[in-house]
């Protein structure tokens, strides 16, 4: 049985998740998994070398914390991105399992393959999965139709509906032992390094914040900046006591799993963020709508939240893939 995984790659979220699914499904006896990825934006490295790369779509971010709309149009390859919709090999798969991966998404629904959705956005677009206060008609597009499916299996912060998986926090970061102490560790890619710099002039603690593009490492007083590595995030993550980073979904549920301080700020013109940023406040975060809206003193000084025990259930999601897989339904 051959199964395509393909991912996104535009954050470090969804390849994260790869990294840890990828050789579960593979473990399958008779199984043989290939992975396609799309985007550039990912600084995680797959569990097994990706048989194609697509440019697929990207988010594109200005240095201010916001969704580049302008960018997004120009700097993406609309031309290419169909020709590989309608080029990509997708027949040759007994299953493709998605993570919000748009060419084998589109290539499956045009083309007639057997596709399942694996996502956090399945979770997100469910009609009783939480929603910021205003109504966002092209987001909620967006979300539906980016990778389109007929099947999904969704994760999210809480089980807002039956048949809704909690997060799949990683074996990683599960068995990853913690010696926090009073520091933060920042994530906000859509922030550039100066802006970083201002907001953390005065801060009283240690800050370790990671950005994608930094020739060398930086030390402005207590912040240090340096470029994403998997081996150093982790060990930043296990040392630090808060978390401050953008809306996503894999960093904040791992960062309430181990009980941390978490502040998150959705990107802004990511509908997506929104909505994570709603349903993460139900279970321990605080939510600021810029950086420079963060009370920083008064977060510090907050207590530290109740460890968000989730429940490991990689075997049981496995398994749905492999029903899937041999023809069943969910």
């Amino acid at each position: 049985m051959k199964i395509l995984y393909a991912v996104q790659g535009t954050g470090n979220g969804h390849v994260a998740r790869a990294r840890h699914l990828i050789p579960l499904i593979a473990a399958q006896p008779g199984v043989e998994v290939e992975v396609w990825i799309s985007g550039t934006e990912s600084q995680v490295s797959l569990p097994i070398e990706a048989t194609q790369t697509f440019k697929g779509i990207s988010l594109k971010y200005n240095r201010h914390g916001g969704l580049s709309y302008l960018q997004t149009l120009w700097q993406n390859r609309w031309g290419q991105f169909v020709a590989d919709v309608f080029k990509a090999p997708i027949k040759q798969y007994d299953l493709v399992v998605c993570d919000f991966e748009p060419v084998s998404a589109w290539a499956a629904k045009l083309r007639g393959a057997r596709l399942l959705e694996v996502s956090h956005q399945a979770g997100v677009r469910h009609p009783k999965a939480p929603r910021p206060m205003q109504h966002n008609p092209i987001g909620e597009f967006i979300l539906k139709h980016f990778a389109p499916s007929d099947q999904a299996i969704g994760f999210h912060a809480k089980s807002f509906a039956k048949g809704m998986y909690p997060p799949l926090i990683r074996k990683e970061i599960r068995d990853l032992p913690q010696n926090a102490r009073n520091q933060i560790l920042v994530y906000l890619p859509a922030y550039g390094t100066e802006e970083l710099i201002a907001f953390f002039a005065d801060c009283p603690v240690p800050v370790r914040a990671f950005v994608a593009k930094i020739n060398h490492a930086r030390q402005d007083g207590s912040l240090r900046i340096e470029a994403v590595d998997s081996e150093r995030f982790l060990q930043a993550f296990a040392e630090s006591d808060s978390v401050l980073c953008s809306a996503g979904f894999e960093l904040p549920t791992e960062a309430l799993f181990h009980k941390k301080r978490l502040a998150v700020i959705p990107i802004k013109g990511q509908y997506e963020q929104l909505c994570n940023a709603a349903a993460l406040v139900q279970v321990g975060a605080w939510q600021a709508t810029s950086l420079q809206k963060l009370n920083l003193t008064r977060w510090l000084h907050s207590p530290l939240p109740q460890a968000v025990l989730w429940p490991d259930f990689s075997e049981a999601l496995v398994e749905q893939i492999m029903k899937v897989a041999r023809g069943g339904e969910l």
